[in-house]
């Protein structure tokens, strides 16, 4: 089998839909960016719903392949990534006149939940280099962590669009957040240390 085929085979709904997702990752920055709020907050929901149906056709149609375990957290994690650091800029940067949000990202929160995630990449490289570990599954407390992220990022965007949101609400998702980030890190550290203690 060519590596065509090969590849023609990982393309399957399920990809194509984390590949749609990725794709819209730039156009949710630059909408941002060029003071188009109500368009980022559209992106978002439509790639929000494409993370729920590329698991149900991997599931329904037996599409689970090795590079949708690749793509779809990748897809997850880069959206994430980019709304967070956007949301957190500051209003008139030199390159984007037009960015002006009513309600950032605190700073900090965006350091916290990028740090986390460069943690868990470190932790399973230090795994697989001191014991060659390479099956490293996420825990529910990670996975409730990246849903609340991905709410968190929903509920700033809907802000910026919608001014009757309570300000109470966005500092709840803030000091949620940061608590849930910083138990996942926790609770992935005291893994680490317990599965190198195995090995």
């Amino acid at each position: 089998m060519s590596r065509i085929d090969t590849l023609l085979r990982q393309l399957t709904l399920a990809n194509q839909l984390t590949l749609l997702r990725l794709a819209a990752v730039p156009f949710l920055a630059l909408s941002l960016l060029y003071g188009r709020p109500v368009l980022a907050l559209c992106l978002y929901v439509a790639a929000s719903i494409t993370d729920r149906l590329d698991g149900m056709a991997a599931r329904r149609f037996g599409q689970t392949t090795a590079l949708g375990a690749f793509l779809d957290p990748a897809a997850d994690k880069l959206m994430m990534l980019v709304t967070y650091v956007v949301l957190a800029m500051p209003d008139g940067v030199r390159s984007f006149p037009e960015f002006v949000l009513a309600h950032h990202i605190p700073a900090w929160l965006t350091v916290l939940v990028v740090a986390r995630d460069v943690l868990i990449v470190l932790i399973a490289v230090g795994m697989y280099l001191h014991a060659s570990i390479t099956e490293y599954p996420p825990t529910r407390l990670g996975k409730w962590t990246a849903g609340w992220e991905m709410v968190n990022g929903g509920v700033f965007l809907l802000a910026n669009v919608w001014d009757g949101l309570p300000v109470w609400l966005l500092t709840l998702g803030v000091t949620t957040t940061a608590g849930i980030v910083f138990l996942s890190g926790v609770q992935y550290l005291l893994l680490l240390s317990r599965r190198l203690r195995e090995h």
